[in-house]
């Protein structure tokens, strides 16, 4: 099985004769410069969607806090699961006017993502000379304060892909990262220090419809390596795929999803097709966002839960590491927006 190689991350997005970059990176995605790509205020007001995603996995629980800002309108969501109980514990979201959010150029030093209106108050920050994010958020009656450590961790994964209509896509993804902090949920007061974190940051000039499958893992494998994965079928394909083992990176091919659209609280089964990847994934709750306006349509469901079953680290050679009982996400997404 070969090795999908990845590169050192480039400078700048686009190159001097404002050409995208194109291509799969082993380290942070440069600061988020449109440039020529750019072609007006109606355009960004359009295409132009950014967004950070961060998981928790700490115990029994899992916690998801997302700000998303969409050109003309802004959304965040926190959620928690808990895997022993089987059930989520509390799932909350708001839609607002764009001014609500506010999603940064960056991932790395100076980061800052917020998202402010009536209920809630979030905020994901990376001050400037700081490896940590520091995330502060409520949504009525769940709260996070968490502070996710990135030194330590192994390298994001980068990519900056061409997507359709000519669009450009640039996403980041981070995973095993260390926390320390705490959920309140429902009353409920919740540890999550000894955690482990990932994090998505996406900003790209998307195309008027999107689709894609997407899963992500952070845990233990049953020898006692920390791994993570991230993995995707559809949209930008491989150039984001990962495979995190202790320290290390490795790039892997696209994902290959089966599962039951109707019923997406089924179990999954998730492959690569390098075969570096092997998971069914039972889902434990799911949260969800369906609209349908005519002109904007969306189906976002996130099943939460955990997966079990093979991953095999590419281009070595080592056993297969054997995970059960990780937990993570999974996403089925197909958007008209």
């Amino acid at each position: 099985m070969s090795t999908r190689e990845l590169s050192p991350p480039p400078v700048a997005v686009l190159d001097p004769s404002g050409w995208p970059r194109f291509g799969s990176y082993r380290g942070e995605l440069p600061r988020v410069r449109l440039g020529s790509l750019d072609r007006g205020p109606l355009f960004r007001l359009t295409h132009h969607k950014r967004w950070m995603y961060v998981l928790i996995a700490s115990g029994d629980l899992i916690v998801a806090v997302t700000v998303a800002h969409l050109g003309y309108i802004a959304n965040a969501f926190v959620y928690a699961l808990d895997t022993k109980e089987r059930r989520m514990l509390a799932d909350r979201a708001v839609v607002g006017p764009a001014f609500a959010a506010k999603v940064g150029d960056t991932a790395g030093e100076g980061s800052l993502v917020s998202f402010k209106l009536a209920g809630a108050a979030l905020r994901i920050e990376r001050a400037i000379g700081s490896s940590d994010y520091v995330i502060d958020a409520k949504i009525n009656d769940i709260e996070v304060a968490a502070t996710l450590r990135a030194a330590g961790a192994p390298p994001p994964i980068a990519a900056i892909v061409p997507v359709p209509d000519g669009l450009i896509d640039m996403t980041e993804k981070r995973a095993l990262l260390e926390v320390t902090g705490e959920a309140v949920v429902a009353g409920r007061r919740c540890s999550l220090d000894g955690g482990l974190a990932g994090i998505d940051y996406t900003n790209g000039l998307l195309p008027r419809r999107t689709t894609w499958r997407w899963a992500f893992a952070l845990g233990r494998a049953k020898s006692g390596e920390r791994v993570g994965l991230n993995i995707v079928e559809g949209f930008t394909g491989e150039l984001e795929c990962a495979l995190w083992v202790e320290g290390d990176l490795f790039g892997i091919r696209e994902g290959l999803f089966s599962f039951d659209r109707e019923n997406p609280l089924a179990p999954w089964q998730i492959r690569s097709a390098d075969e570096s990847v092997d998971l069914r994934f039972e889902p434990m709750g799911m949260h969800a966002d369906q609209r349908d306006y005519g002109l904007l349509k969306s189906r976002f469901l996130q099943p939460a839960g955990v997966f079990s079953g093979r991953l095999r680290v590419p281009g070595q050679k080592r056993p297969d590491l054997e995970i059960e009982g990780v937990p993570g996400v999974a996403e089925d997404q197909d958007m008209l927006w």
